[in-house]
């Protein structure tokens, strides 16, 4: 009786797994390199949205802030202090009574 050897067995695993499933191991591999090459694309769309995100909502509160003070101005216009500021400030008016000082500097 003709019993293959260890090297033998061996040998025909090799030529049987290998050499004639050698897609499915390209298959395998192609397969492995797409799903890498998914993944750190995923983190780098992560990381430039999440980038992204932080400064809208930075934005977002720079814009609630600005809304804020507009409408302060706009409840605040018939205060004639407030009104009065502004016409100082924005004009340079100044208040009767009040001596206006202008100085120069070359």
């Amino acid at each position: 009786m003709n019993t293959p050897s260890a090297a033998q067995k061996r040998s025909r695993l090799f030529v049987e797994l290998i050499l004639k499933s050698w897609w499915v191991i390209l298959f395998i591999f192609l397969c492995t390199f797409s799903y890498e090459q998914a993944s750190l694309y995923k983190k780098r769309e992560q990381n430039r949205l999440s980038t992204q995100y932080t400064s809208l909502l930075q934005e977002k509160v720079d814009l609630l802030s600005i809304q804020d003070d507009l409408l302060l101005q706009i409840e605040s216009r018939h205060d004639p202090a407030w009104i009065e500021m502004v016409l100082m400030r924005g004009l340079g008016l100044v208040p009767e009574g009040e001596i206006k000082v202008h100085f120069y500097t070359p």
